[in-house]
């Protein structure tokens, strides 16, 4: 980010050409996986894509509400949020974690969609709504790593139920992948105990690869197996539902970063995936005062909300954001409250093909 603008990040754009060698390579070995990247390609092309801030540092962890559970719905049907994780580069290699194995990466992308036929990447994967009749959200981790600078796709992701409770689960009380996902997440100090747990399905998408995990890491351990894979999809969710909490608040609205058209010529004419428009998001006021003050020429977005919570009132939920203000005022904190009206049941928008 440059002067508090926001600058693209065209993490899918570069995704796709990683992705694109890795589905060559496993292309004999492997090519039912082969497959769900190339399906995972054109999923990208096609989804809505988010820039979000550093570690989407949208929610404090600790003022994780059943609100933002409830307000948790992907605002279309498909979407690729793109998240910098600057905190990670430069680090050592990680430990590994309850016997899980670990690793940075410094570029993320949580590839969200909702179950529909032209989304089934393998067969009988959307079977999983029979069990969630409310339907959810598929969550897919896409990253780079500084150690092999390549873009890599998750070997699953996790199923985010719509209709989900935010409760404080004793680990006897958990299923084996849910404890040993959580046992990790403790050990490495990104939760506790007392720290409560929603609904989260893990899943498979890469059947070879999953196979190959599953006898040379986990020695043939399915609970191990499938928790890895939860723990793998764990930011990724978050991320999803963070951004898609504040996005179906009243007061937030997005801007939109348009793709540069005389770069895009460059890239296609030596080949390469030319780069896409992304939605930010802001406070309505703010992109309010923005028109204000334009020139008239195109400027980057501001980068937009910071670290703010819901609050619910009686008859409706508001969005809080917390602005600091001039070093003479009383405390250095003034609070708004935002209307935060519940978003239609059963409406959704019209559905992007692939």
């Amino acid at each position: 980010m440059q002067h508090d603008r926001v600058q693209p990040l065209n993490y899918c754009a570069h995704a796709i050409e990683d992705l694109k060698v890795w589905a060559a390579k496993f292309h004999h070995d492997a090519p039912k996986s082969a497959q769900v990247m190339l399906r995972i390609i054109e999923m990208l092309r096609h989804s809505t894509k988010f820039i979000l801030p550093n570690r989407c540092n949208l929610v404090t962890p600790d003022e994780m509400r059943q609100a933002h559970l409830d307000l948790a719905r992907l605002p279309f049907p498909c979407v690729a949020f793109e998240v910098p994780y600057e905190q990670e580069i430069g680090l050592d290699p990680l430990p590994e974690i309850g016997g899980l194995p670990q690793l940075h990466a410094t570029r993320r992308i949580a590839l969200c969609w909702e179950p529909h036929p032209s989304y089934e990447l393998l067969p009988g994967l959307n079977d999983i709504v029979q069990k969630f009749p409310d339907g959810g959200a598929f969550v897919v981790p896409i990253y780079w790593s500084p150690f092999d600078s390549k873009w890599n796709l998750g070997i699953g992701g996790s199923f985010h139920p719509y209709k989900n409770e935010l409760r404080e689960l004793d680990m006897s009380e958990q299923l084996p992948v849910s404890r040993i996902a959580n046992e990790a997440l403790i050990e490495a100090g990104r939760g506790t105990a007392r720290s409560k747990q929603f609904r989260s399905e893990p899943f498979y998408l890469l059947p070879e690869l999953f196979d190959m995990q599953l006898a040379e890491t986990h020695n043939g351990d399915q609970a191990k197996a499938f928790a890895q894979i939860h723990l793998d999809a764990h930011d990724e969710e978050m991320f999803m539902i963070q951004a898609c909490s504040v996005i179906n608040c009243a007061n937030v609205t997005t801007a939109e970063l348009p793709a540069p058209k005389m770069l895009n010529k460059k890239r296609e004419a030596k080949g390469k995936q030319p780069f896409f428009t992304y939605k930010v998001l802001q406070l309505a006021e703010e992109k309010r005062e923005a028109g204000k003050n334009a020139s008239g020429q195109h400027a980057s977005p501001r980068m937009h909300l910071r670290r703010g919570h819901l609050r619910r009132l009686e008859s409706k939920t508001v969005w809080v954001k917390a602005t600091m203000v001039n070093a003479s005022s009383s405390d250095g904190v003034v609070v708004k409250d935002y209307a935060v009206p519940p978003r239609p049941a059963g409406s959704k928008p019209e559905l992007k093909g692939v």
